[in-house]
This record gives C-alpha cells, sequence and structure tokens, in this order.
C-alpha cells in the first residue's frame, strides 16, 4: 500500500482539475442550495450585457425574495497558482456593480489572501476554497494514512466556505450532501440586505 502524503490542503499545491468538471460541480452545489428558493435558477459560462459592454461570467444564478424581489447572483471560479489577491476580489466587486448582480460568491483551488478576505467580506463576497474531498476526513493517528484507509464514501470534492465576521474567522465544508452553509449563504445575505 501506498502512503499518503499530508492530505491538508496547501495553498502551493492546490487540487489539480479540469477547468469544466471544476465548474460544473460549483454549479452543482449552487443548484443543490437554491432548491428551496423562490424562482431558482442557475446558469453556467455566460455572458451578461451591463454598464461598460459584455462580461464573460462562469456562473449567474437568480432567485426571489418577498413575493418577486429578483436577486442576481455572480458566480466565478478562479483557478490560480497562488492564492487569490484582492485585486481579484476587487474586480469582481467591480463586475457585480457593472452587471447589476446584488450578491457574489468567489472559489477558487488556490486559497485567499487575507486582503482578499477582508474585502471580500466587508463587500459581502462570499468566498469558498475548492478542495479535495479527502480533506473532510480526519484521524487522530500519527501514521501517515494508506490511500486504502480512506472511507469508500468521501465526496470527490469539498468546499471550505470562509465566514468571517469581526475578528473571528470560520470555515464552513461544503459537499454534494452538506450543502446547507451555501445554502443559508443565499437566504441570510439577501433577506438581510432587502429589510
Amino acid at each position: 500500500m501506498k502512503a499518503v502524503t499530508n492530505p491538508r490542503w496547501n495553498p502551493d499545491n492546490p487540487i489539480e482539475i479540469a477547468p469544466e468538471v471544476y465548474e460544473k460541480q460549483v454549479v452543482s452545489w449552487l443548484r443543490s442550495a437554491g432548491q428551496e428558493l423562490q424562482g431558482f435558477t442557475v446558469s453556467h459560462l455566460e455572458k451578461i450585457h451591463g454598464n461598460g459592454g459584455e462580461y464573460s461570467i462562469d456562473g449567474w444564478a437568480e432567485f426571489e425574495i418577498f413575493g418577486g424581489t429578483k436577486i442576481c447572483v455572480l458566480v466565478e471560479c478562479k483557478r490560480h497558482r497562488r492564492p487569490v489577491e484582492r485585486d481579484v476580489i476587487l474586480g469582481v466587486h467591480a463586475k457585480a456593480q457593472a452587471i447589476g448582480a446584488q450578491k457574489s460568491i468567489v472559489f477558487t483551488t488556490s486559497g485567499f489572501q487575507r486582503g482578499a478576505i477582508e474585502f471580500a467580506t466587508s463587500a459581502g463576497i462570499a468566498l469558498v476554497i475548492f478542495v479535495d474531498g479527502k480533506l473532510t476526513y480526519a484521524t487522530r493517528s500519527r501514521e501517515p494514512l494508506r490511500e486504502a484507509g480512506y472511507p469508500s464514501d468521501l465526496p470527490d470534492f469539498a468546499g471550505q466556505m470562509i465566514c468571517s465576521e469581526g475578528n473571528r474567522t470560520s470555515i464552513l465544508t461544503i459537499t454534494d450532501d452538506r450543502i446547507k452553509p451555501l445554502a443559508d449563504w443565499f437566504r441570510s445575505e439577501s433577506e438581510a440586505r432587502f429589510r
């Protein structure tokens, strides 16, 4: 049996995944998270017209709250070799404003720099690190885990949703079977914004 190197997520060694597989997994999570929302739709690889022209986006979601107020969500999927910088999040924020999105969410395979997290928190942009599903498995063993030692029911992929409030930061896990953090974000942020 081959020993597996440390399975912890490492921003210097992000998950290797084809862009289409990555983006389709994100869309699948969004679709599951939005099932209970009124009029929820999600699309992949859209061109949206906005202030200043046409914008190519990775994903677009829409739903209604309060019996008809439409909420538009910009979805961006980043595959960088380094943690996403503040300037990238500033660009997402500007794009959201230009195309009329009330909410934004950014997924990445490489993590986020502190400045990106701070700006995203202040602007209400959700951040999710896309990781190998093996990261959802914890063991207390000091010995390296062997590949055959992982349970067979682990998800292929998982998301680590960064939630910051004040000086507290927490991480919520997203998988196909654990979609509640994403569903809660759709509802809570939208309803709070329009009260």
